[in-house]
């Protein structure tokens, strides 16, 4: 537990470190601050040393003090204490720079991450977990570094210099506050060591909290309709209930150092000013340096007690803070714990991703094809080899076929149930094929490996000939585009919206496309027609028409496979008639997979793939499978009647 906790440390104070220069700076601005602080209680002693304790000896008589001197120190004193407020408001202004600064790249990074996970990582972990590592565990992250920083950092140099300074005026009083000091530290680690396991359960509990919200403002029309408003209600309770009754536990340990330590520090200063006091009725030796709080001989003076004790604050003082502080970080430790389960989560394996996708052009000048950027209007995507034998960069254009030849996966690698077994095909280009079968028979298993959001275990995918494993993930999205049965649309306007999938399109296009699925007349039968706000995912527009700005988003991006996953499964026949007709426009020219469980919107395809409980049964024509009389006439007949 305690190599985690400081392996975990590391990992929280490494997200610093590309600040180094302003955490350089600030460590000179805590130190000015401590020394003119310390300075200041030196300055408060040689008051009383040399003006307050003549005076009450009757040595020196009130009216003839040395004003010049007097003043002297009070001026110093006055601005040991401005610089020490100044450079603590610089200091801190810098402290608060460095956490935001390094909370924002640790914000940035985890998105990346995020980015990078295999789609079963989102299969095995909640929404709103994932959510509350974003935002909560990252704010608690950067509360974490900003008190680490202004106050332990800060307390190092203030418990550094006052046990120096302390041991000027007086090292036997020193070698008293130390053990006390100690002593009171292990107390504290002690606690700490206790308390540790609620903070990091309170952050996962907080987590399970976000997931529980989102699912339930997700849902709340299935939460109405089938009045579960009091079940829900009841789960509610149980997890904030889990949720008080862990954070109590801990609060009251930390509760619990906060009397302690206030019941000792305030005994450590009790102790030290009457031994100080001890120290000067008695005319004791002080074992410090003379004139700091010490006569010509070694003996105790009056500016023992209030230098000293001053000092002693000093010391007593940040100690807390950074024992405090202390504590504080556990709440940042434990999110930094639930953060890096995400950063060290396996990404998605690229390193056999050799073959690249490239859109390139034919150059009048060189009489040869070359690269361009991905918004050229005159390019097409080719793919990108290197000829081993002449060394020599070779493209060949982008068709769209695409082979499976005794394709195996499975969705939980250490079960021993296959999702999909010894599936072949081929798609020619240019062809449809539809995937039908029951619910959970594999069609959409075989989909999610073309998109490779899944790696196949056994067996080869191809496309063109190019194994699926070695095509760069990144470039393959260049030719492939997908509509879904729930359409995803962002909280933008539907001109960006449409702009998606091609942010240098003209409007022009966009037109052409939305004419080609009619979605142009709803768009401009809105007040604000293109530039109207999609809200909330598009509930502010009808199912079929997202449908539609899906279908239209789809042809803007002119892609050679097009994924066509349950298109026109939640929207009406009248709507449905519009959708299957801007389907043939988008599908000309394309390698297409539809799924569809309607089998009369895949009538006229080229292929019909029939899968059942992960195997691919029957395949052909639909008057072929008719022929066979198998099991795709069987769900044929189910929906239209002999």
């Amino acid at each position: 537990m305690k190599s985690n906790n400081i392996k975990t440390l590391k990992v929280l104070l490494s997200f610093i470190k590309e600040d180094k220069k302003i955490l350089y700076i600030s460590f000179i601005f805590s130190l000015i601050n401590a020394i003119a602080y310390i300075g200041g209680s030196f300055l408060i002693g040689f008051i009383v040393n040399l003006i307050f304790e003549p005076i009450a000896k009757g040595d020196v008589n009130p009216l003839d003090v040395n004003e010049p001197l007097f003043w002297g120190l009070v001026t110093s004193l006055l601005i040991s204490y401005l610089i020490y407020a100044i450079f603590r408001y610089l200091e801190n202004r810098m402290y608060v720079k460095i956490s935001f600064n390094a909370t924002s790249r640790l914000r940035n990074n985890l998105i990346q991450k995020l980015h990078k996970l295999p789609i079963s990582y989102y299969d095995s972990n909640k929404t709103g977990d994932l959510i509350s590592s974003l935002i909560v565990d990252v704010n608690n992250i950067a509360n974490s570094l900003y008190q680490s920083s202004t106050q332990i950092i800060n307390a190092l140099f203030n418990i550094t210099i006052s046990i120096v300074f302390m041991s000027f005026v007086s090292f036997a009083l020193t070698i008293i506050v130390i053990p006390l000091s100690i002593l009171m530290f292990i107390g504290v680690i002690l606690l700490i060591k206790k308390s540790q396991p609620y903070f990091i359960k309170v952050q996962e509990t907080f987590g399970e909290l976000n997931a529980f919200v989102e699912e339930m403002l997700s849902n709340t029309k299935v939460t109405n309709v089938f009045n579960q408003q009091d079940f829900i209600y009841k789960q509610l309770q149980s997890i904030t209930k889990k949720i008080r009754d862990i954070s109590f536990k801990g609060d009251i340990i930390v509760r619990s150092f906060e009397t302690i330590y206030y019941v000792i520090s305030n005994s450590i200063i009790l102790i030290i000013t009457v031994i100080s006091a001890l120290f000067y009725l008695n005319s004791w030796s002080v074992l410090g340096i003379p004139g700091l709080g010490a006569d010509s001989n070694g003996k105790a003076t009056a500016a023992l007690i209030f230098t000293f004790i001053s000092l002693n604050w000093n010391f007593i003082g940040p100690t807390q803070s950074a024992l405090g502080t202390i504590f504080s970080l556990q709440v940042g430790i434990a999110s930094t714990t639930r953060v890096m389960k995400i950063l060290v989560s396996k990404e998605v394996n690229r390193e056999n991703e050799k073959i690249r996708i490239v859109k390139i052009k034919y150059d009048e000048k060189s009489n040869s094809y070359i690269e361009t950027n991905k918004q050229d209007l005159f390019g097409f995507y080719a793919w990108k080899k290197i000829n081993s034998e002449t060394n020599l960069t070779e493209y060949k254009s982008v068709k769209g076929k695409v082979e499976f030849e005794n394709v195996y996966f499975k969705y939980n690698e250490y079960s021993e149930q296959y999702q999909l077994k010894n599936a072949s095909f081929v798609a020619e280009q240019g062809k449809v094929i539809a995937i039908v079968g029951p619910t959970g028979a594999g069609k959409t298993t075989i989909i999610n490996l073309i998109t490779k959001y899944y790696d196949y275990e056994k067996g080869s995918i191809r496309i063109d000939g190019n194994e699926l494993k070695e095509i760069n993930s990144d470039d393959l999205r260049d030719i492939l585009t997908i509509v879904l049965q729930d359409s995803f649309l962002f909280n933008e306007t539907i001109l960006e919206n449409l702009k998606t999938t091609n942010p240098d399109a003209s409007f022009e296009e966009i037109n052409q496309a939305t004419e080609l699925t009619q979605a142009h007349h709803f768009i401009q039968n809105m007040e604000n027609g293109y530039d109207t706000l999609i809200e909330n995912n598009g509930m502010n527009i009808s199912q079929g028409q997202r449908q539609l700005l899906s279908l239209s988003r789809a042809i803007l991006s002119n892609r050679n496979i097009l994924i066509l996953d349950e298109a026109t499964s939640n929207i009406d026949s009248s709507t449905e008639r519009i959708v299957q007709k801007s389907m043939l426009h988008l599908m000309q020219h394309k390698t297409c997979f539809v799924i569809a469980h309607r089998l009369s919107t895949i009538k006229n395809a080229d292929l019909i793939l029939v899968v059942n409980e992960g195997k691919i049964i029957e395949s052909g024509s639909h008057q072929e499978l008719l022929d066979q009389n198998g099991f795709y006439t069987n769900l044929y007949h189910s929906q239209f009647g002999n």
